[in-house]
């Protein structure tokens, strides 16, 4: 009998964190502000999350012993981010609470689930096909358009396998992806911007919308996320009511991001839901007066979420391990830059990925302009990984 995700946890209670990304060290920060006791699940025992947690347990997404040791543990269960298996999450609610619900995962980790959740909707998404065969993306591609994507149905996070068609030259490289599973062609919407709308929600239903944010690429590199995002009255109002119909349909708890294309004639589409903490959120770590761990903590928790108030225009912008040296001046001299480094160890040397720094200041040009003048972020581009 599946365990009711209703719950209250006060000081001295115990939650469970499954996943391994880097959100999981900073959930339990805030989880241990609150008094919670913490047990981690994953298969890396070596990962920040593991290590920082009082309790911590070995086993892969798919051992149900462990699991159900896991569970029976814990109060309540979390996952950190957006790429723990559906099927495992429904299986721990046999066992323990689950505030998030399974019904957001299900949702976004199956792109024709996903499509399907916006027509209902009435949203626009970019315009795709289903495709088996080769021969399906050369009856498709003239309506879809180039450039296109072909992306995997089941968005298999550890192993994008993701084909950019430039032209009908391109498109025999598919062959190989599709002996392996059913993909989608996706037409790349032309957008002078990529907004992010961050989202709590509690579990009466209850909810707090961070500030409009917008996301800066290389090369589809996430680079730095800026808030306030520069915005029309008319965009913020029909990004609002967007969010406010997605969060409706979604039926989760906790704190997840939604992300838009914006054109130059301000047509406004659905680019994709994350449903958990995602990167762009850290920004509200210095620009806002509550962070999205302690909103997420407060929602899995049953308390009242905060209001949300913007404290100072900030610019988060990310960095590899190739330009620690250069940022080295910077930490010498910036009194306004706020740095976060990631845990590193033997399993993560392959990873570029390093950290971020929250840039403060007057406005969100003033804090650019410093970026800027390091030079240090136009050297190079950033491998992070498909801005997906």
């Amino acid at each position: 009998m599946t365990v009711s995700n209703n719950a209250t946890l006060y000081p001295g209670n115990t939650i469970g964190i499954i996943g391994d990304s880097t959100n999981g060290s900073q959930l339990i920060t805030a989880a241990r502000r609150l008094g919670l006791r913490v047990i981690a699940y994953g298969a890396n025992e070596v990962s920040e999350t593991m290590q920082l947690a009082d309790v911590y347990i070995v086993g892969a997404p798919n051992d149900g012993n462990k699991l159900r040791e896991f569970g029976e543990k814990c109060d309540s269960v979390i996952y950190e981010s957006d790429e723990v298996d559906v099927q495992t999450i429904k299986y721990l609610e046999q066992f323990t609470k689950i505030p998030q619900g399974t019904n957001g995962l299900e949702v976004t980790q199956d792109r024709l689930i996903e499509r399907a959740f916006f027509d209902q909707l009435n949203l626009n998404s970019a315009p795709y096909a289903t495709v088996i065969s080769l021969s399906d993306i050369y009856e498709s591609i003239n309506s879809i358009g180039y450039p296109s994507l072909l992306k995997p149905i089941q968005k298999n996070f550890g192993d994008r396998k993701e084909l950019r068609i430039n032209t009908q030259t391109d498109i025999p490289q598919a062959s190989d992806l599709l002996n392996e599973q059913t993909y989608i062609l996706e037409s790349t919407i032309p957008s002078k911007q990529e907004l992010v709308m961050t989202i709590v929600q509690g579990q009466n239903g209850e909810r707090k919308i961070f500030p409009i944010a917008e996301n800066v690429y290389a090369e589809d590199h996430l680079v730095e996320t800026i808030v306030p995002a520069a915005v029309s009255d008319r965009v913020q109002n029909e990004l609002l009511r967007i969010t406010n119909e997605i969060a409706d349909g979604l039926e989760y708890v906790g704190v997840f991001e939604i992300s838009f294309a914006v054109t130059d004639s301000e047509d406004i589409y659905v680019k994709r839901v994350v449903p958990a903490i995602h990167r762009p959120g850290y920004i509200f770590n210095r620009a806002t007066n509550v962070s999205v761990f302690d909103q997420h903590l407060r929602a899995i928790a049953g308390m009242p979420l905060s209001d949300i108030k913007l404290f100072v225009p900030t610019i988060m912008v990310n960095f590899d391990k190739s330009q620690m040296e250069d940022l080295r001046t910077q930490w010498n001299i910036k009194n306004n830059w706020y740095f976060h480094l990631y845990a590193q160890n033997k399993t993560t040397e392959k990873n570029t990925r390093a950290g971020y720094a929250l840039v403060e200041a007057n406005s969100t040009q003033q804090a650019q302009e410093q970026i800027d003048n390091t030079e240090i972020w136009s050297k190079t581009v950033i491998d992070f990984g498909n801005a997906e």
